[in-house]
């Protein structure tokens, strides 16, 4: 049967816990996981890695290095090859290199290459991912989105398996492993859900993933990491500033997105959210494309598009090139910087007019100069920075609205991490940016792997935030006394000899309330039909702040527990305490009926299909 119920309005609504009381503080230094070892698996829209370490060692953290020619980095492109019939073929640097053979035979055409798609991800105003959403590749042809990320998190997932068994020589299972998996901040719980498919379709067990921000991650990172023997200089840095009370900010820049985060350290160690973690699609990427456009205009879109298609592995490479010529820095000596053109580039520019009048036609013809002996181009320093202006500026404006909120007035200490935040310009932005606010940066070491380490550090010391802002307004359902000045008519329904209103959406938590996972919220509910056999205790969200009711539009049921009620006599009055625990990704239903004293518990999954798809 359906709830009917009622509240006992004299019961205190708060939170339970008090600002006063605190738990003894944890030991950090151990490791509370229950596998073996944890494992991340960072997933970016331009890279992809994983790391992890183990249960009795957790703090040293073993990444893998990706070898493509003359390239080494800790993560792959994340790029993804399928044969013709949309088997697996490769991964990363393998699969570039091996797409590039097939252009230059051109058996290409019936592949599927996928390159940069993670940000099919980002919520829409007219639609979720779900399992029929489909991702077009380089060429245009389609294919299904969750099978695409299934490949790619199943090779990571092999990878590491591989790479663990090859470090200690031994024969480590799937399932004594903990998954921690990162997404951006930017992405609703639709997008944590496919993520959390795709992980399952490889093996991984849903008790053994977990989903964490990205930003998050980071911030955890940049706590921890100074138990990693060579990370001194940024505890004298960072990590003596954390007593209780202290704020920062983490700005984690990555491939796709500038994701903020912004903690305060608690007393028991851990850290809370003083705001809700945000971004925008802004990262590195744009910058690439700015890079590609400015091609265009320099050679015209026809030739760089034949260059692209004609000449993959050139095309490929040209692109590595830039990344590193982000990161490397001004030169001192000069206020010019070159780019070398591709061979193969130069051959296509000869079949129509070269590279020479390309440039003499072109709209940059008084600022670029190419020397035919080195295939070098020659722009000034103030025209490769233009390429990131426009990503700049956004993230710029968008840090600018943030420090407007008045829960930041007191923020004085932010750090920078994300593989874009290695890129000079982007960096001398933020540290002009925050000197101008009288903010004192810190750039961590490794702030490439902030994100990739920071969640292992988290599946080895889960309650490291411990207060997080909640995306939704919570309620349960409750049959209040009938009032014709407040409720509608339809919804009134006669229990006994007493008028009802049926259906109240009885809000406990608000949306962008502070939740503690480890103080439930407790009730007192009559039973109003005793003589039933059963009662639901439901829970229910919504992303409105106010709901009314639970079956108004955008309200959503997170589940039901079913209580099993006493044989009783006619009139005995039977009351439930209920409490409610809102974890992570999980609800926690614990309903004790104070006639027997009997206990019905029942979790349920924040990020089940079930509920997503309502909202």
């Amino acid at each position: 049967m359906t709830s009917n119920m009622e509240v006992d309005d004299d019961f205190d609504w708060s939170s339970t816990d008090s600002d006063d009381e605190y738990e003894e503080e944890v030991d950090k230094k151990t490791s509370v996981c229950k596998k073996q070892i944890v494992a991340s698996i960072d997933f970016g829209t331009a890279y992809s890695g994983y790391a992890y370490s183990f249960r009795n060692d957790w703090t040293k953290v073993i990444t893998h290095s990706w070898h493509g020619g003359e390239y080494m980095t800790h993560k792959a492109p994340t790029t993804l090859l399928l044969e013709p019939d949309g088997k697996f073929a490769e991964f990363g640097f393998k699969a570039e290199k091996k797409y590039a053979e097939l252009a230059e035979d051109e058996k290409h055409q019936d592949h599927y290459f996928f390159r940069r798609f993670k940000l099919i991800l980002k919520p829409k105003l007219t639609e979720r991912v779900n399992r029929e959403t489909l991702c077009a590749d380089e060429s245009g042809k389609e294919f299904n989105a969750l099978k695409i990320f299934t490949y790619c998190i199943n090779f990571l997932k092999t990878s590491l398996l591989d790479d663990i068994n090859k470090t200690i020589k031994g024969d480590v299972a799937l399932g004594d492993i903990q998954f921690i998996i990162t997404v951006p901040a930017i992405w609703d719980d639709t997008a944590k859900m496919f993520m959390i498919e795709a992980s399952k379709s490889t093996g991984i067990q849903k008790d053994q993933l977990k989903v964490v921000l990205e930003s998050e991650a980071a911030s955890v990172y940049c706590q921890y990491m100074y138990l990693e023997e060579d990370k001194a200089k940024t505890r004298r840095d960072f990590q003596d500033k954390l007593i209780p009370g202290f704020k920062y900010m983490v700005i984690d820049l990555g491939g796709g997105t500038a994701d903020i985060s912004v903690h305060k350290r608690d007393y028991d160690g851990s850290v809370e959210q003083v705001i809700q973690p945000s971004g925008i699609d802004w990262g590195g990427t744009k910058v690439d494309d700015a890079y590609w456009k400015f091609f265009c205009d320099l050679f015209g879109e026809d030739s760089m598009k034949k260059f692209k298609d004609e000449c993959t592995e050139d095309y490929l490479d040209f692109g590595r090139k830039f990344e590193v010529q982000k990161r490397s820095g001004k030169l001192t000596t000069t206020e010019n910087i070159y780019i070398r053109i591709p061979l193969s580039l130069s051959e296509v520019l000869d079949d129509k007019k070269g590279i020479a009048e390309a440039i003499s036609s072109s709209k940059y013809r008084e600022i670029i100069s190419f020397d035919p002996k080195t295939f070098k181009l020659r722009l000034p320093f103030s025209q490769f920075e233009n390429l990131f202006k426009e990503t700049s500026d956004r993230i710029k404006s968008y840090l600018d609205e943030l420090w407007k909120k008045p829960e930041l007035a007191d923020v004085d200490t932010v750090l920078l991490v994300g593989g874009f935040s290695e890129c000079y310009i982007i960096k001398d932005m933020i540290r002009n940016e925050m000197k101008s606010r009288k903010k004192h940066l810190v750039l961590p070491e490794e702030s490439s792997l902030a994100v990739l380490k920071g969640a292992v550090y988290m599946g080895h010391v889960p309650d490291a935030v411990t207060t997080r802002i909640s995306n939704y307004t919570y309620g349960i359902q409750n049959w209040p006394t009938f009032d014709p000045a407040i409720h509608p008519e339809e919804k009134k329904i006669m229990v006994g000899n007493e008028a009802r209103c049926r259906d109240v959406f009885k809000k406990f938590i608000t949306r962008g309330d502070k939740l503690k996972s480890k103080y439930p919220k407790t009730f007192i509910l009559e039973v109003l039909k005793p003589v039933e056999d059963t009662l639901e205790c439901s829970v229910y969200l919504s992303k409105k702040e106010d709901p009314k009711f639970i079956d108004e539009e955008g309200v959503s049921k997170v589940g039901a527990l079913k209580v099993i009620l006493p044989k009783v006599e006619k009139g005995t009055v039977i009351d439930i305490e209920e409490e409610i625990s809102i974890l992570e990704t999980e609800v926690e239903i614990l309903a004790r009926e104070l006639h027997k004293f009997k206990e019905f518990k029942e979790k349920f999954d924040l990020l089940s299909p079930d509920i997503l798809k309502k909202k």
